[in-house]
């Protein structure tokens, strides 16, 4: 999931939407008021002055059109004038029975529609048979297209229809006056209250959505304790809201609860198997112990001296082999459990590698194999970690060559520069012993793990599996890798860096 690289904060967000959902609503409500209010004024002005037509028609002294469709300009003018005076919104207008404009009584030039439609001054004329549906708009004469609420009268001589008394109650006049009324300073006053009203609800609303969403803030701020630290691997995604934030956060710890149940599975899994192998490691010599002790008690008397030794030299070995067993666990769980941590310091570790094959010149001699300590050139180089953990590493490493070496074999232990800057010593040791199959190398430092076409040659002692599992611990905590390269019956090269001591 991409977060936006931008992104405001929760309560601000769900400001604007509800800020645009308002206006919209306002807008909405408005327009409808408006419209509301313009009908009901349009229906009220048509409904106050629906009978005016008639009562023009009732004070004319004479027909208003002539029974052979002549029009009476002077009498219609007059009785016009008379009721523009009273309200100079009015435009009179006389049409014959198609709807055809005969006369008006307007004074201002422009263009004048020839035809009005007859269906709205049919309605009206036959109001009392069948009540409208007010307003009822008309056609406009002078603004071809508009539409005006009217008032309408038949015309008649003698019982002949002539035509229609045609009067629209806003005209132009009264447009006019509602333009200036939309720009007057009441309305500008009307416009700047509601911005002002619009700008303190969001003042509002986002303070109360800010409060509202702390306790979300809070717990954002409590599950993102559980999200790992951003690494060049894994950066901390930018943008986002609270929303995202905590999804993100989710995410993390359902991840880090569902690693944290795997590792308990693993460590609960490795634990029984730790037990059985303890189990069997400790049980075997403990049992020669046992066995070759009872042996030494029960016939003392009747051995004799060359098997009174023998059988003494087998309780030593085993239980040199069960101090090995007991000691190795007990490094392997300090290791484990974080209760050692390297001490770095500078040291020469080209000494320290000829010191720790010393050590082992007397093991190499008795199975018959050539160790080999090359370290031309960097006799003078420090590194820098913890002496006491390397030295431990180089042991078992040595260790580990020389038990699967034959007689005749060789172990090299070597020092040379590595990365393209030549910043860290690199330390191998290689061997031609047995080697290792390519799919068992990715097991080499699981504790217990022996290959099973491993032979311990004639003359060395088999290993518990754990001498290189502590080696691979050691260089955890040094955050160094170790890089293992082998080849079947051609032998096997473990190396391992340090950086240089400045």
């Amino acid at each position: 999931m991409k977060a936006p690289r931008t992104a405001w904060p929760l309560h601000l967000r769900l400001s604007a939407v509800m800020l645009l959902l308002l206006g919209f609503l306002g807008t909405a409500l408005g327009l409808l008021s408006h419209h509301v209010a313009a009908q009901g004024a349009l229906e009220a002005s048509q409904r106050l002055q629906l009978d005016l037509a008639r009562n023009i028609v009732a004070h004319a002294p004479r027909p208003l059109i002539s029974a052979n469709g002549e029009p009476d300009d002077a009498t219609m003018h007059e009785l016009a004038m008379h009721a523009m005076a009273l309200n100079p919104a009015l435009e009179v207008y006389l049409l014959d029975p198609t709807g055809r404009v005969l006369a008006h009584a307007q004074d201002a030039p422009g263009p004048l529609a020839e035809r009005v439609s007859l269906a709205p001054v049919r309605a009206l004329a036959a109001r009392e048979r069948t009540p409208p549906v007010l307003p009822l708009m008309g056609d406009d004469p002078r603004r071809p297209g508009a539409r005006n609420v009217i008032s309408v009268e038949g015309l008649s001589v003698q019982g002949q229809m002539t035509g229609y008394l045609y009067v629209v109650l806003q005209g132009q006049t009264q447009q006019a006056l509602l333009k200036h009324l939309a720009a007057s300073r009441a309305w500008r006053e009307a416009g700047a209250l509601g911005l002002g009203l619009v700008l303190t609800t969001a003042v509002l609303v986002a303070w109360l959505l800010r409060h509202l969403t702390r306790p979300l803030r809070r717990l954002r701020r409590q599950v993102d304790a559980f999200r790992p630290a951003p690494t060049a691997e894994a950066p901390q995604p930018e943008g986002g809201d609270e929303v995202y934030a905590l999804e993100l956060a989710t995410q993390a710890l359902q991840q880090r609860i569902a690693q944290q149940i795997h590792q308990l599975e693993a460590q609960d899994a490795l634990r029984r198997e730790l037990v059985g192998n303890i189990s069997h490691d400790l049980h075997t010599p403990l049992a020669a112990i046992e066995g070759y002790t009872e042996t030494l008690l029960l016939q003392a008397d009747t051995l004799g001296p060359e098997a009174r030794t023998q059988a003494l030299r087998t309780v030593l070995r085993n239980t040199q082999r069960l101090r090995r067993r007991v000691a190795e666990l007990f490094e392997l769980s300090q290791l484990d459990a974080g209760q050692r941590q390297p001490q770095l310091e500078p040291f020469c570790l080209a000494e320290l590698l000829h010191d720790v094959a010393q050590d082992h010149q007397w093991q190499a001699q008795q199975r018959g194999v050539t160790l080999t300590v090359e370290v031309a050139g960097w006799e003078r180089m420090l590194a820098r970690g913890d002496i006491a953990l390397i030295e431990r590493v180089l042991q078992n490493l040595i260790d580990n060559a020389l038990r699967h070496t034959p007689s005749g074999g060789q172990v090299l232990l070597r020092i040379d520069a590595e990365g393209a800057t030549g910043d860290r010593l690199r330390v191998s040791v290689a061997d031609t012993g047995h080697g290792i199959a390519p799919d068992h190398l990715p097991h080499v430092f699981e504790r217990y793990w022996r290959a099973n076409e491993s032979p311990v040659p004639e003359g060395g002692r088999e290993s518990a599996g754990l001498g290189l599992a502590i080696v691979k611990r050691i260089l955890d905590l040094h955050h160094s890798a170790m890089q293992v390269q082998s080849t079947l019956t051609r032998g096997s090269c473990f190396a391992f860096s340090l950086p240089q001591a400045r």
